[in-house]
């Protein structure tokens, strides 16, 4: 049986994990589009989720969790 911090842990890991595969997504879409506008809208969600990454990791870190 998990314990409580361990369950903590491979939430934080799985939602780093899924964060890092959105901006990656983001930014192949952002490489495949051929209208500026749709690539400023891609590149600035693949900014959000770095940012969001970025977070985690920091919160990660504040828990002990690396």
């Amino acid at each position: 049986m998990l314990t409580q911090q361990e369950i903590m842990n491979n939430a934080f890991k799985e939602l780093l994990y899924q964060e890092q595969m959105l901006a990656n997504k983001f930014a192949e879409l952002q490489k495949e589009m051929t209208d500026p506008q749709l690539q400023k809208v891609y590149q600035g969600m693949e900014m959000a989720s770095r940012t969001r990454q970025s977070m985690l990791s920091e919160k990660m870190r504040g828990y002990g969790i690396v």
